[in-house]
C-alpha cells in the first residue's frame, strides 16, 4: 500500500515539475522583450545552430541576436511535443510571427534541445530547423510585387537582392507595409 501511495505521489511530483519547466519553456520562446527571454537565461548560456559546435553563442550575443529581429516581430511559438530526459528537454514546435502570419505563411518547423542547470534556468539550447520547411518566399512573393509598384524606396530599405534586411527597424517597417498591402489589395 504504501509503495502504490509513494508511486502516485512521485507521478504527481513530476507531473507538476515538468509543468513549471514547460511553462518556464513556452515564456521563454514567446518572449518579446529581450528583458523576458533573459529572465530564463543561465549566466552561462549558449546557443548552438543545428549541432553543438564550437562555442556557439553567449547570453549576450544570442539576446542581441534576438533583439534584432525575433522581438519586435513577436514570436508565437506552439509546441507540438515533448520529450524530457533528466535536464534536458526536446521541444517539437511550430514558429510564427508577425511576419509570417501577414503573409499567410504556415511557419516554421524544428526542434529545440533545452537543457536546464540546477537552478532551473536555460544554459543551453540547440536549434534545428526542420528539412521540411518550406520556403517563406512563395508566400512573400505577392507582397513584393505589389510593393515594387507602390512602395519601391520603402521596400529597397527592407529588402535587398532578394534577401530580408533584419534589424527591428526592419522587422517594424516590414510589419507596417504588409499591412497596407494586405489593406489595400484586400488580402
Amino acid at each position: 500500500m504504501k509503495s502504490g501511495l509513494s508511486l502516485v505521489f512521485l507521478t504527481i511530483l513530476l507531473s507538476c515539475t515538468n509543468r513549471v519547466y514547460r511553462h518556464r519553456i513556452e515564456t521563454y520562446l514567446n518572449a518579446h522583450t529581450r528583458e523576458g527571454r533573459e529572465q530564463y537565461m543561465a549566466d552561462d548560456y549558449r546557443s548552438y545552430f543545428m549541432e553543438k559546435k564550437g562555442m556557439g553563442k553567449n547570453k549576450e550575443q544570442a539576446l542581441h541576436s534576438f533583439s534584432e529581429w525575433d522581438a519586435p516581430l513577436h514570436p508565437d511559438i506552439t509546441i507540438l511535443n515533448h520529450v524530457v530526459n533528466g535536464n534536458t528537454w526536446k521541444i517539437e514546435f511550430n514558429e510564427q510571427n508577425d511576419f509570417s502570419k501577414l503573409i499567410g505563411f504556415p511557419g516554421w518547423k524544428g526542434t529545440e534541445m533545452i537543457r536546464f542547470n540546477s537552478k532551473k534556468m536555460i544554459d543551453e539550447m540547440i536549434y534545428i530547423p526542420a528539412d521540411t520547411n518550406a520556403d517563406y518566399k512563395k508566400w512573400l512573393q505577392p507582397a513584393v510585387e505589389w510593393l515594387q509598384k507602390n512602395k519601391s524606396d520603402e521596400l529597397n530599405e527592407v529588402y535587398k537582392d532578394a534577401k530580408l534586411i533584419q534589424t527591428p527597424e526592419s522587422a517594424k517597417k516590414w510589419v507596417s507595409l504588409l499591412q497596407l498591402w494586405r489593406k489595400e489589395t484586400g488580402r
